[in-house]
């Protein structure tokens, strides 16, 4: 189903693929993509490392959103394919921005938690925001891994996670890159979830 739509030009497009055309050409042109990403991560750079400058100025939906989020997530960890006897969980936060959605649901459900983020002082900031006590985390449920890498370049260990919680930055994926993203993780988690 094609959808219109505009971007934050102001341009019009007719389809989805009408926009990435317009985007990154013809697909024979590798700049464009190489820029598409630049740019993108590029405007994260200059937005303060806060939980206000990474929700756009929303800071205030952070309550109502971790409980929908947290909501969801108990309707996940009923599921039998997270519950086969092993009671140390894994999670990847995929551009986890601070460290916001690690801190305020996903530590306190899985052992271990693995941001992914390629905004270096986004990361950063996490990773001071969950430190307790002197170290990342409690000793049962602690921030593990801070990867510095784009979600389009990285490949999950096989079998590492339980869950691979990607909110809010998918859409910064090309199409192309998103269904490759998700077949580079189906091999590295027992359940993905996704939202805008």
């Amino acid at each position: 189903m094609e959808v219109a739509g505009s971007d934050n030009q102001g341009r019009e497009f007719k389809s989805s693929a009408e926009m990435w055309k317009e985007q990154l050409g013809d697909g024979t042109d590798s700049h464009k993509k190489v820029d598409w990403y630049r740019n993108g991560v590029g405007y994260w750079q200059e937005v303060d490392a806060s939980v206000d400058g990474v929700l756009g100025g929303f800071g205030h939906v952070t309550e109502p959103d971790i409980k929908g989020s947290e909501a969801f997530l108990n309707s996940l960890l009923s599921d039998p394919l997270l519950n086969n006897g092993n009671s140390h969980r894994v999670a990847l936060d995929c551009g986890s921005g601070i460290g916001r959605v690690t801190k305020n649901l996903l530590i306190r459900y899985f052992n271990e938690v693995d941001l992914l983020e390629p905004v270096p002082h986004f990361l950063e900031a996490a990773r001071q925001s969950l430190v307790f006590d002197g170290k990342i985390g409690a000793d049962e449920h602690k921030a593990t891994n801070f990867y510095c890498v784009p979600l389009q370049e990285f490949t999950p260990n096989s079998g590492r996670y339980d869950v691979i919680w990607v909110q809010w930055c998918i859409g910064h994926l090309t199409d192309d890159d998103f269904v490759s993203f998700f077949k580079r993780a189906k091999v590295s988690w027992c359940l993905l979830f996704s939202y805008w």
